[in-house]
């Protein structure tokens, strides 16, 4: 996490638990896909302001909730398997 925010992240699931923030996590997700659609209509070249701006805000809003998730299930396990997917990755990258 850039700035951490687990804090907040803690008190948001204690006050509403779980359950409810991780319906919020997935209806903001599928408001991104629903915005990242929206943009490859239009083509990258074409799509108004209005439609990247839409884009940027739910990448921040899911950005929040999965970050509101990693603190649930554990920011350290999280950062881990990142790693070890990243490595997988670049390692595929380095044998094109």
């Amino acid at each position: 996490m850039e700035q951490d925010y687990t804090e907040f992240y803690n008190k948001f699931l204690e006050a509403w638990g779980y359950d409810a923030q991780s319906n919020v996590c997935i209806e903001e997700m599928s408001e991104l896909t629903k915005a990242l659609c929206k943009y490859a209509r239009f083509g990258k070249e074409n799509a108004p302001q209005e439609v990247k701006n839409n884009v940027i805000e739910e990448i921040a809003d899911v950005l929040n909730m999965v970050e509101q998730m990693q603190a649930y299930f554990g920011e350290a396990e999280v950062t881990k398997i990142r790693q070890q997917k990243m490595a997988r990755t670049l390692n595929k990258l380095n044998n094109l």
